[in-house]
């Protein structure tokens, strides 16, 4: 857990002396918000101080946002408009359609390369424009490699939800992408 103070409308306060379970909050779900920001930043300073940011607000409502019915999802909705927001006010757009279709292990070992990276990019892009739920179940399951149990947690939705909500996105991907349904459609996700 990082020990940086976070900023609150009264001024910096150290994260010790913020609630136990603020912390506990902020240990288990930095590591994974910052490495989903990162993908989107395309830096990893950028990504913490957009993860920074973001549990900045939420210490900042931290007693009502107990109050909710789904803490982590609101978090996680906050998360994507503070990184949305950073790359913004730096001009950019997201890249993770720009260097993911580079980093596929595919790629390095494909017979013809400049396919694969043809395929790469239409896929990106057919994950680019799902819907969000999707999009960020997509993206957490299979471009960061997380299991549908922390998908679930970093989502704040259930493990039924997740896989639901990745079948449903794998057709539309595989309708995007001009491809036909096959049995693993049938099946759930991991």
């Amino acid at each position: 857990m990082s020990d940086a103070p976070l900023r609150r409308r009264s001024g910096v306060i150290p994260l010790s002396l913020l609630p136990a379970d603020f912390r506990a909050f902020h240990q288990l779900y930095r590591p994974a918000y910052v490495r989903w920001a990162e993908l989107y930043m395309g830096a990893r300073a950028d990504a913490e101080e957009a993860v920074d940011r973001t549990f900045e607000q939420l210490a900042a409502d931290w007693d009502r946002i107990l109050g909710m019915d789904n803490p982590a999802g609101y978090a996680w909705t906050i998360l994507k408009h503070r990184t949305i927001d950073a790359v913004r006010a730096r001009g950019r757009r997201p890249v993770l359609v720009d260097t993911a279709a580079f980093e596929t292990h595919a790629l390095h070992h494909a017979v013809d390369p400049i396919g694969e990276l043809e395929q790469s990019l239409s896929i990106y892009q057919a994950i680019r424009e799902l819907p969000e739920r999707q999009h960020d179940v997509i993206v957490l399951l299979y471009c960061m490699g997380y299991s549908t149990a922390e998908t679930a947690d970093i989502l704040g939705i259930s493990v039924p939800g997740v896989r639901s909500t990745a079948r449903y996105a794998r057709h539309r991907l595989k309708d995007a992408l001009g491809l036909g349904s096959g049995p693993e459609d049938e099946g759930e996700a991991r």
